[in-house]
């Protein structure tokens, strides 16, 4: 056909289909070769997992350290886990994971598209917005980590599941309820705290308007009862295998434990919100740029599309909420309310940290993807006035052409950094070939150096994660193994690397005084400690086996509320009342303790009613007392408590408390496994 006889509407749509032709091409530059510059040891993490899941034979490690109750089912480590044997475990296997969770992410868009009832021309606008990454922020939360990218398609596919299902007749049934029920259960099983917010309250409203509008469709009616009962058993069934695999692992309470805000607080989190979603809108022009520029003019557009978004996305859900059957409404109320409780959460309580709106607002990107579809959808239809749909239509363009701007920025700014093939010498990746040539293959860095450093080195140089307290390394656990901090992890030169700016965190003659006389190496602006043998092997706190007896000494860094610290020992006057030691903070794996205090209490006073003090361990935020005896007698004394766990052990603290009753000075503390022998060897002292 000549391309003059091609009919309007035929052409717009060839070109819709080249812009997202373009808009994928960039996506997968940006996944394969762009983000090696903002690759991150939070995206690490899948890799590692991986890694371990590999190495113990166990989906579920049971060393590994998961975070807030939040279980990796099928997440974006599974993919890595299958590319393992044919890219290893580098940033290869990163970016392919990714360019399969995005291909995950377009079909479940074009999913919901599809259930939305959309015109071609409509579904590829949509298509177009959610595949153009819309800024550096947002294509970091959708297709980079993929976090959020991921509960967005869960979402899609539980929707075009549970719809099928309630339509379907016959045999056809069986594999939508099974497809439904897999899909409940893994979102359950991954974290149902999660799974209860943002799938199954919106699709149990969803599903019940639908019920509503189909009371006097008998057929329909039970179709969707028979479609919700085998969502709630699904649920139970997640619940019950996620109690069951927390059992067996390790969990970082964190953020699961959130509390309500002040009014105030309320009303300043609301305000941050709205920044963060022009952020993630690419809405807010650069502090300080100049605004008679070119670049200055897009800023402007850039913010007043965000603005009016601000405004539409609600609107289209309102103009959505239409009183009709039908899987539009369905995917609307799921969206309605799915963004309301997200909203309501992050206003309201300590869920989201909003000194950092940017970031913050991630938990709302899958319901803002949905919202924006259904934009693309209600413009399609000539809703709304003339100049307001206009504006609308301009917003969407400007999101739907921000590929080059989201999926390259980094590139443009560092187009002449040396690489390796496709692989960009990004300082970590330097540091790692530096490591090598040094020939150090373990060692130890904070956690936004060291797990990048081990995928970009493809487990050349395995970096483990660790904080600092009190001028020592300790492990850091939440999202990382046991394993990796054993001394058998690793026998013979180890290293501790830190930046310029870190190496105030470490008590070099301390750590030298436990790991031997290091030799330093400089490597940019990295400091490159070189330690004879594994630090683990002589840092007490680090073996949560507790293989041979520790003793806790008390000195300059003993963490205390009251008392005076001399002479190794801790002392409260008489009529000093209050808590003499706490800390370390440890965790101890599952097995039988003694630990044992050297008291010494003074003379010449009654003990009372209250006795002269208490001695006590506790765990998980003093929240869980596991032994505790009060101290009744004068005199130099050893009081040892014992108990067994079948669990392991986070936070764990051994605490004195004086009443005030008469002098009470703490010498040391000992930690030993099971109960301590009569005849047992010197304790290794902690310094």
């Amino acid at each position: 056909m000549h391309p003059r006889h091609v009919q309007p509407g035929l052409l717009t749509t060839r070109c819709l289909y080249l812009l997202l032709c373009v808009n994928i091409a960039l996506l997968a530059f940006y996944l394969a070769i762009d983000y090696q510059l903002v690759f991150h040891s939070d995206s690490a993490v899948k890799n590692l997992l991986a890694q371990e899941i590999h190495e113990t034979g166990q989906y579920f490690p049971r060393a590994w350290n998961y975070a807030n109750g939040d279980l990796w089912v099928f997440n974006t480590h599974t993919f890595i886990l299958a590319l393992l044997p044919l890219l290893g475990n580098g940033y290869a296997a990163h970016a392919a994971s990714g360019l399969v969770s995005a291909a995950l992410i377009l079909y479940g868009a074009w999913l919901l598209t599809g259930m939305l009832e959309q015109r071609p021309p409509a579904r590829l606008a949509g298509m177009l917005v959610v595949s153009a990454g819309m800024s550096p922020m947002m294509a970091e939360h959708v297709y980079g980590q993929a976090a959020y990218g991921s509960i967005f398609y869960m979402g899609c596919f539980l929707l075009r599941a549970y719809w099928s299902l309630s339509q379907a007749r016959g045999a056809r049934r069986l594999p939508w309820a099974g497809a439904t029920a897999a899909l409940t259960v893994l979102v359950f099983w991954s974290n149902p705290q999660r799974a209860l917010l943002v799938y199954a309250l919106p699709l149990l409203a969803a599903a019940g308007v639908q019920l509503s509008l189909a009371r006097r469709d008998g057929g329909a009616a039970r179709a969707h009862w028979a479609a919700l009962a085998v969502v709630l058993a699904a649920a139970v069934a997640g619940v019950l295998l996620n109690r069951h695999t927390l059992a067996q692992v390790n969990n970082n309470i964190g953020l699961s434990l959130i509390g309500w805000l002040d009014v105030k607080t309320m009303a300043l989190n609301g305000l941050a919100v709205a920044q963060g979603v022009l952020s993630l809108f690419d809405g807010l022009p650069p502090p300080g740029a100049k605004v008679a520029s070119a670049a200055g003019a897009y800023a402007a557009l850039r913010l007043a599309g965000a603005l009016l978004l601000l405004a539409l996305l609600p609107w289209a859900l309102y103009r959505g909420l239409r009183p009709e059957r039908g899987p539009r409404q369905l995917v609307v109320v799921f969206t309605a309310v799915g963004f309301g409780l997200s909203l309501f959460l992050m206003a309201t309580t300590t869920l989201a940290d909003m000194t950092s709106p940017e970031s913050s607002v991630r938990y709302l990107v899958p319901s803002l993807l949905g919202m924006l579809l259904i934009l693309a959808g209600t413009l399609s239809e000539r809703a709304g006035a003339p100049l307001a749909r206009a504006g609308g239509i301009a917003a969407l363009a400007l999101l739907a052409t921000s590929a080059p701007a989201a999926y390259l920025s980094p590139f443009s700014e560092l187009v002449t950094l040396p690489r390796e093939g496709l692989a960009l010498l990004t300082p970590e990746r330097r540091l790692a070939g530096f490591l090598r040539a040094q020939g150090l293959r373990y060692g130890y860095a904070t956690f936004w150096v060291a797990g990048k450093t081990s995928v970009l080195s493809s487990g050349a140089v395995r970096v483990r994660q660790v904080e600092f307290e009190r001028g020592l390394p300790q492990p850091m656990r939440k999202l990382s193994s046991d394993r990796w901090y054993a001394p058998a992890a690793w026998r013979g030169p180890t290293f501790v690397a830190l930046r310029d700016s870190e190496l105030a965190l470490l008590d070099q003659p301390l750590l030298a005084s436990y790991a031997g006389q290091p030799r330093l190496l400089r490597f940019e602006d990295m400091n490159v400690l070189v330690y004879p043998t594994n630090p683990a092997a002589s840092l007490p706190s680090w073996d949560t086996d507790v293989s041979r007896p520790l003793r806790y000494a008390m000195d300059r860094h003993t963490l205390h509320q009251r008392g005076v610290l001399e002479h190794g020992a801790i002392t409260t006057a008489p009529g000093e009342e209050g808590n003499l030691h706490f800390g370390p903070m440890r965790t101890l794996a599952p097995g039988s303790y003694a630990v044992s205090f050297e008291l010494d209490i003074g003379t010449g006073a009654e003990a009372g009613a209250a006795g002269y003090g208490m001695v006590d361990v506790v765990s998980a935020a003093a929240t869980q007392v596991l032994a505790r005896q009060g101290v009744t007698a004068a005199g130099r004394q050893r009081v040892t408590l014992r108990f067994r766990t079948q669990q392991p052990l986070s936070a764990v603290e051994f605490r004195a408390f004086s009443t005030g009753r008469a002098r009470f000075t703490l010498r040391a503390i000992d930690l030993e496994r099971g109960a301590p022998a009569a005849t047992a060897a010197p304790a290794v002292q902690e310094k």
